[in-house]
């Protein structure tokens, strides 16, 4: 599995990993991370952007759940912090999580 291809969540000392191209995340699991992630569109591969116009809300996120090529990746969740994609910032904030 490519590193760009995961959800990752930290569960006490153990690393939980997920592919998300061979299991996609539901409507509900998408749901929960914008919450968490300041909305839906967060979640949108930069890549796939163009593709997403004009979606919002449920159509989006079923859009989403259709597809994990889709969803921006890598998703890093530990504890209450959620961290998306390869920007540098996003490399210091895993580097600080895990």
């Amino acid at each position: 599995m490519k590193a760009r291809e995961f959800l990752a969540r930290k569960v006490g000392d153990a690393v939980e990993l997920r592919n998300i191209l061979k299991e996609p995340l539901s409507v509900e699991e998408l749901r929960r991370l914008a919450s968490r992630v300041g909305g839906v569109d967060e979640l949108v591969a930069p890549k796939r952007r163009a593709e997403a116009e004009g979606l919002q809300g449920e159509k989006l996120l079923r859009w989403l759940a259709d597809d994990g090529a889709r969803v921006r990746r890598p998703i890093v969740v530990t504890g209450r912090k959620v961290t998306l994609g390869f920007a540098e910032t996003a490399r210091k904030e895993l580097d600080e999580s895990l």
